[in-house]
């Protein structure tokens, strides 16, 4: 599937949301959903890019709740978006 990256001992990976949730989708229809759930929640630091650019369909809102349940007070996530401010 795919692997994080390590430096200095702490392994990260950078996503831009829309790719995020289609591997998301690809590997519920591969069977591997688990698995990539899993990789994600031992990642040290997760960056999600482009949040908040377009509406979000209630399985990817439950898909990014269950990786934020995994993550919480384990490991830490960032989150970008390029919204304007005004937005």
């Amino acid at each position: 599937m795919f692997h994080g990256k390590r430096l200095a001992g702490y392994s990260a990976k950078y996503f831009r949301l829309s790719r995020l949730l289609l591997e998301l989708t690809q590997s519920k229809a591969d069977g591997t959903y688990r698995k990539v759930l899993q990789q994600l929640a031992k990642l040290d630091l997760l960056i999600l890019d482009d949040w908040g650019l377009e509406p979000l369909e209630a399985a990817h809102r439950n898909d990014l709740m269950e990786i934020m349940d995994d993550r919480h007070g384990v490991s830490s996530t960032i989150i970008i978006s390029q919204l304007p401010t005004e937005e």
